[in-house]
């Protein structure tokens, strides 16, 4: 498909196309403004402005659909975004012209020990037909959150200091390239673009259709959960920060401080997560923790989960106390707001830093503004780098995220004021951060992002987007340039 590399010099609008060719070409539908489906294009929450909502919304059913539809956009010049689930934390997979929305692509075929999925698949989707096999891969704790998007960029959940990032599990990956063709890449096959896939695949090289992943056996785990007032957080960070990171890889247990988004709730710290192995090796477990933790160890609860609720818990469908979670429903019918900045650490953060981080969580809160800091152990199984895949986050101890949310009627200064409110709590930790960034919480207020995200392997990416996107097909503002 020779004409998929021809971008058209003088491009046109969306609005001016005409889109029943392509309504006749595709399996799937295409959506056009007006359409009352259209809402389909809406995400839970933006990335801190209104969200662009694309003229043409397409949604492929198969390879050959993303195959015709890209080669209707490119034929026309037209620029266009590519998602799988639509968690971009900066709106990267969104456009005001046209998405390519592969959510129909969501087939689950588990065969043996490993997984074919569409990269739409939702990991609570792929848990659920993996754990009815006894089966699992290490995924996030979103259950709505796509395979794709989450392969493509890292992917680290409750399992990953024990088996990696989800990325770590895929062994091949079919991709529609720029030029229209299908391009399989696993270790023997384009063993190039399969290395720049698994790290800095989202939106940079072409669209991934099809996914083969690694499966690990699903087992029955103890999940932890302990809360206390904030008076404590600074001490529960201080002990958290000297174990967690450097703990047994069975051991994966988080701390965030959360401040919800009324007057009633008080701010509040918590340790959760998970200890794997038999009952008795969590026991352990659980003993070394209490131990370590002294005076605040009468705080932890824990639940013993048979294999098909532990793979609930561990996608997110039971919350930190193994109750079901609220998700919301889908299609959304309003868009929230959300800020997110994060950074990695090598280093442990000083007491005073600590301190500086939960005192500014509460700093001149105003009504309706949710705020909430992550501490995640890095370290286990993400530190093994077998030179495979371009994720350079491997040397890593932490990884601290801020994020603060509004509602859909919040107003500019509202989102003005948690917006500061983000920057102020990254700068009280930022000074002790390594310069790198989750790619996954990708964020549009960096200077450097390709640095952030990709260090020293940027030129080695710089080279196969030349190869496989030369003229630059796949563009967002954070897109791999070809050089």
């Amino acid at each position: 498909m020779d004409s998929m590399t021809k971008r058209s010099e003088a491009g046109v609008s969306a609005r001016d196309v005409d889109w029943a060719p392509l309504k006749r070409a595709l399996e799937g539908e295409v959506i056009v403004s007006g359409d009352a489906r259209m809402v389909l294009a809406k995400k839970q929450f933006a990335a801190g402005r209104p969200l662009p909502i694309p003229h043409a919304l397409l949604r492929c059913r198969s390879t050959a659909d993303v195959r015709r539809a890209l080669a209707f956009l490119v034929e026309r010049g037209l620029p266009f975004a590519v998602r799988s689930g639509g968690h971009c934390f900066a709106d990267l997979s969104s456009s005001d012209s046209a998405v390519v929305d592969l959510s129909d692509l969501r087939h689950v075929a588990p065969r043996g020990e490993r997984v074919f999925v569409g990269p739409g698949a939702h990991a609570s989707r792929v848990s659920k037909a993996l754990s009815a096999v006894g089966r699992a891969i290490p995924t996030g704790g979103c259950p709505l959150v796509a395979i794709g998007g989450i392969s493509l960029v890292g992917g680290f959940g409750y399992l990953g200091r024990k088996h990696g990032l989800v990325a770590d599990q895929v062994e091949r990956l079919e991709m529609v390239g720029a030029d229209g063709a299908v391009v399989h890449a696993s270790r023997e096959e384009a063993a190039d673009l399969f290395w720049a896939l698994r790290g800095a695949g989202a939106g940079n090289f072409g669209v991934v259709t099809e996914l083969t992943l690694r499966t690990v056996p699903l087992a029955s785990i103890t999940i932890c959960h302990g809360e206390w007032p904030l008076r404590e957080a600074a001490a529960l960070l201080e002990l958290w920060q000297e174990f967690a990171p450097e703990a047994d890889p069975d051991i994966n247990l988080e701390v965030g401080l959360g401040m919800a988004d009324d007057d009633e709730t008080p701010p509040f710290v918590k340790l959760f997560g998970v200890l794997l192995g038999e009952e008795a090796r969590a026991k352990a477990s659980l003993a070394l923790l209490e131990r370590h933790l002294g005076a605040l160890a009468p705080g932890v609860r824990t639940w013993r989960l048979p294999p098909l609720l532990a793979a609930e818990y561990l996608v997110g469908m039971l919350n930190h106390v193994a109750e079901p979670a609220w998700l919301p429903s889908f299609p959304y019918a309003d868009t929230g707001f959300q800020f997110t900045r994060s950074d990695f650490f090598e280093k442990r953060l000083t007491r005073e830093a600590l301190r500086d981080c939960v005192e500014r969580l509460g700093e001149d809160r105003r009504y309706a503004e949710a705020r909430e800091v992550e501490f995640i152990p890095w370290g286990g199984a993400y530190a093994h780098d077998d030179g495979s895949a371009c994720f350079q986050h491997r040397g890593a101890r932490l990884l601290i995220r801020h994020t603060g949310m509004v509602g859909t009627r919040s107003t500019d200064a509202l989102r003005a004021h948690v917006r500061q409110w983000v920057e102020a709590s990254r700068a009280a930790v930022q000074p002790l951060a390594n310069g790198r960034v989750y790619q996954g919480y990708a964020d549009t207020g960096l200077g450097d992002w390709a640095g952030a995200y990709y260090g020293d392997r940027y030129a080695r990416l710089q080279a196969v987007k030349r190869k496989y996107d030369p003229t630059g097909v796949f563009q967002h503002a954070q897109s791999i340039r070809p050089g």
